[in-house]
């Protein structure tokens, strides 16, 4: 019989679980253990160097520790490494899990704001993206837009900017025209680029006239729903965050406090 794979998740538990129940005391020769399992001992000893190479290789703990040649016993750190991993993947779950609910509260709240503010709201989007606040100006107002001027924090003012603030309806479609819209704006007020920073979400069309990658025209930065949650969510504003401790026991500590 050849080695047994150890990625088979039956075979794998069998040899792990016999280890588990009869060798946690005292260690077992390989070809006892092969005998018991109804095995060939060189599959049980391929099993255990294929899991010993797969444990360096992740940086786990082995489900055995070899105290003398061919003797085997069950090493307790594995069920705390299996814990802490379960635990651990739990947590990312959940965090994962609570952060898209957050998302989804945020977008309501977002598009439940009136004019004034989204208006703040989108003020403090743009210093965080480093727009210079002393230079951002309100210019005009229209079906829900704000129109903003400015600058670039990094350059001093030298490249003039339009901002225009879109307040939109809950996952409200923006298409072309806006974006067309803003680059009209470019010589009204002496800009070389422009930002479109909305809740809505921008269509494939929009987008595409945003880039232009083909044609020599100023661009437009898109930051619509998604971008501009990111912007709240990395830099904490309109969210809170919690820190929840973990406590699992120490095994090795209590383990050094017994007798020998």
């Amino acid at each position: 019989m050849g080695a047994i794979d150890l990625s088979n998740a039956k075979e794998r538990r069998t040899l792990r679980e016999w280890l588990m129940e009869n060798a946690r005391e005292n260690p077992v020769h390989y070809r006892e253990i092969a005998v018991a399992l109804d095995r060939d001992p060189a599959s049980v000893s391929a099993s255990l160097s294929i899991e010993k190479a797969q444990a360096q290789e992740t940086g786990r703990p082995a489900y055995f520790q070899r105290v003398a040649p061919g003797l085997y016993r069950f090493n307790d750190l594995c069920e705390g490494a299996i814990t802490e991993q379960q635990i651990d993947e739990d947590l990312r779950e959940k965090a994962r899990a609570s952060k898209l609910a957050t998302r989804a509260e945020m977008n309501q709240a977002i598009a439940d704001l009136d004019l004034n503010g989204f208006r703040e709201l989108a003020e403090i989007i743009l210093i965080n993206i480093r727009v210079n606040r002393d230079d951002l100006r309100e210019r005009e107002r229209y079906n829900n837009t704000i129109v903003f001027t400015g600058s670039w924090l990094d350059d001093g003012g030298r490249a003039p900017v339009v901002f225009y603030a879109k307040k939109c309806n809950l996952d409200e479609p923006i298409g072309k025209e806006t974006i067309l819209e803003i680059r009209g704006a470019f010589p009204v007020y002496g800009a070389n680029q422009g930002v479109l920073v909305s809740n809505g979400i921008c269509s494939s069309e929009a987008t595409r006239e945003a880039v232009q990658p083909n044609l020599v025209v100023p661009p437009v930065h898109i930051m619509d729903k998604e971008i501009i949650m990111n912007v709240l969510f990395e830099s904490r504003t309109g969210v809170k965050s919690s820190k929840v401790e973990i406590f699992l026991l120490d095994t090795n500590f209590f383990k050094a406090l017994m007798p020998e």
